[in-house]
């Protein structure tokens, strides 16, 4: 029987004695030991793979370590240790057991990072979160950085780039999607007058004629998502307004560039990586050159890059902005109140000429 085998390490990069490196901790969801019982015979498509290694965040690893290579390469000194974690119990123990580092990057879920985030605190250890768009994970802990941005960045940025406008929420009650409270917080804290229509109804009737339209879609359901489509296309001489749809719309198998294009159709995104800039391309290179696969954002690789390439630079560079133009990511942190870093810089993507291109 085949199997699929994982190999988890510690790798090490140095020149000089320990006592002189930085040492940075991943602690990561792999699932090892779940992963090297596969049977290699059973994967048969791109679904299986999906199913088998769809919870671990190995993509990610992949593309941290071409950074830390890079890194490397430039003559840097540092000692990366990377471990396992997928329960409490083993978090707790690799944790009792870890010596002085001077960064930890944890992609957990769930419960763990809390643990993570306290460890950190405990022993002034900064600590990173690539994925939560929580913003209590940073309060009252001045030593977690944030990456993804928090929702409420979304509506920041659209008041700031349509200011008086006529915003329509086109929202539900059923299949919100995970940013709908958050548009309502923020226009209602910031006195931003906006009007509610329920996914069931046309937004059209409730465009304005002299003012900037933004509609904001924040609903994912396939079958009234068919029919808005149907009927903004039946409609003749709609006012113009700015479409804010969710990233979920564009993995619907109702969803059909076509019919989109043309149309002022935007959406945001926590992770966004061109294929056409040059970055992207040599990563691209280095990536399947090293692991025989292609990376994306879907499967975190171009995250793992950004995530390890920056972290890594700015503790080494004494906590400096390292100069460095991430893939999947756009960092701008700042820290709020008596507690962490959060990255307030979104990605917002438009759709022009059949291609989505983000909006810089």
């Amino acid at each position: 029987m085949k199997k699929i085998l994982i190999f988890i390490f510690v790798l090490c990069l140095a020149t000089v004695p320990a006592s002189a490196q930085k040492s940075i901790l991943f602690l990561l969801p792999l699932d090892a030991d779940r992963a090297a019982q596969t049977d290699i015979e059973n994967i048969n498509s791109q679904q299986d793979i999906d199913n088998i290694f769809g919870k671990t965040l190995i993509h990610f690893w992949e593309g941290a370590q071409i950074a830390i290579s890079e890194l490397g390469d430039e003559g840097n000194d540092f000692h990366v240790i990377v471990r396992d974690v997928t329960d409490a119990i083993k978090l707790e123990q690799v944790l009792a057991d870890m010596q002085k580092v001077d960064l930890i990057i944890a992609p957990l879920y769930g419960k763990l990072f809390p643990i993570v985030a306290e460890f950190g605190h405990k022993h002034k250890i900064p600590v990173v979160n690539p994925f939560s768009s929580r913003h209590d994970i940073i309060e009252k802990n001045p030593y977690v950085y944030k990456a993804n941005p928090s929702f409420e960045a979304r509506a920041a940025y659209l008041c700031n780039h349509h200011p008086d406008a006529n915003f329509i929420l086109w929202t539900s009650d059923t299949h919100a999607t995970h940013d709908a409270e958050a548009y309502q917080t923020y226009f209602h804290e910031h006195n931003i007058t906006y009007q509610s229509v329920p996914d069931s109804t046309f937004f059209g009737d409730h465009l304005s004629r002299t003012k900037d339209n933004v509609v904001i879609a924040c609903f994912n359901n396939a079958q009234l998502f068919s029919k808005g489509i149907s009927k903004t296309l039946q409609t003749n001489k709609l006012p113009h307004f700015t479409w804010i749809i969710p990233e979920e719309w564009l993995l619907m198998d109702e969803f059909n560039i076509d019919n989109m294009n043309g149309m002022d159709v935007n959406y945001f995104a926590s992770y966004f990586a061109d294929d056409a800039e040059e970055r992207t391309q040599v990563f691209n290179y280095k990536y399947g050159e090293r692991f025989q696969c292609l990376p994306s954002v879907r499967n975190y690789a171009y995250q793992g890059y950004d995530i390890a390439k920056f972290f890594i630079s700015m503790i080494l560079q004494d906590y400096h902005t390292p100069d460095f133009d991430p893939i999947a990511y756009k960092f701008q942190f700042k820290r709020v109140d008596k507690g962490g870093f959060e990255n307030i810089k979104v990605r917002f993507i438009h759709l022009q000429d059949y291609e989505f291109k983000e909006v810089k």
